[in-house]
């Protein structure tokens, strides 16, 4: 990856869809349920720049897939896909946008990048994120292309009034120290990326992300 040269701060939440049972054995850094995990990631950017660009109240989302563990060092859990970035961003928002999340600005981003044996396409479309304040719903969507919904985990035995979480996950795709709040997954629709095989959305997990170099 390229020196980093530029000053860069990204805050906002993510969340992800996919094939893995749940929960995801990423979080417990463990490799995925069936060896290989077909994903959606979505990143909502509450406040941000790169340099004097103002980055706020953009999204990004990515399709792929990886197979092993990518949390000890397997140097074949290597990640192919692609992006969507929000188009609503301007010529330099998007320039970027594409410099972080493909790793070329450091930060937990560069850890992310250093990851991506192929990037298929960087893709540009308009994205809808929303989730509820208390936890109780997030989901995002890319007209025709990507409709993910997921609906806070519950049970029998569990406060609804409270969120089921994991703190100090071993495994968090947003880097160290935040809480990952876990969802059961009600719509899985995603297409622009050639899964290997049929991609089904069977875990997700909502984190909050502060990045900068």
């Amino acid at each position: 990856m390229a020196t980093v040269t530029t000053d860069w701060q990204l805050k906002g939440e993510w969340f992800d869809v996919c094939s893995c049972k749940l929960p995801c054995p990423c979080s417990f850094a463990q490799e995925p349920t069936h060896g290989d995990c077909l994903f959606t990631l979505v990143w909502k950017i509450h406040e941000g720049h790169y340099a004097e660009t103002d980055l706020s109240d953009l999204g990004v989302v990515a399709l792929g897939e990886f197979t092993g563990n990518m949390w000890v060092g397997d140097p074949d859990a290597m990640m192919s896909l692609m992006f969507y970035i929000d188009d609503k961003a301007d010529a330099e928002q998007r320039q970027a946008l594409e410099q972080i999340f493909t790793g070329y600005e450091g930060g937990w981003p560069g850890e992310f990048g250093s990851l991506i044996k192929d990037l298929r396409g960087i893709e540009y479309a308009p994205i809808t994120f929303d989730a509820a304040e208390d936890l109780a719903y997030w989901r995002a969507e890319i007209p025709g292309k990507v409709d993910v919904r997921v609906q806070a985990l519950t049970g029998p035995t569990s406060d609804p009034s409270r969120r089921v979480t994991t703190v100090n996950a071993p495994g968090a795709e947003v880097g160290p120290g935040q809480v990952a709040t876990w969802g059961v997954v009600t719509k899985d629709d995603a297409v622009g990326f050639d899964f290997s095989h049929k991609y089904r959305g069977g875990s997700s997990k909502h984190f909050p992300f502060d990045w900068r170099p």
